[in-house]
């Protein structure tokens, strides 16, 4: 089963066991792939510096009110929050 860590703050997070309905799993996650995407707050303007957050998500990732996840980066963003990359450790 898929490690359901990319969900939080999903508006269907709920369905993963956290919920008192007996439901234990989203429908999305069985599907669901891991992608990049450009996460901004709401209420942020796009060409605000530092708006744009890249984050690794689910791409069935949706949040109610709190964040936008976009695709790709806008022309107009200014300092976008890049993801850094982890180095490889050398063989020692």
């Amino acid at each position: 089963m898929k490690d359901d860590s990319f969900c939080r703050g999903c508006r269907n997070d709920f369905y993963n066991g956290r919920n008192n309905i007996g439901i234990s799993k989203c429908w999305s996650l069985k599907s669901a792939k891991k992608v990049l995407r450009w996460r901004q707050a709401w209420w942020t303007q796009t060409d605000a510096p530092g708006a744009l957050v890249q984050v690794k998500t689910f791409d069935c990732h949706y949040e109610t009110g709190r964040f936008a996840f976009l695709k790709e980066l806008p022309s107009c963003a200014v300092n976008p929050v890049y993801l850094k990359h982890k180095k490889k450790e050398s063989a020692a």
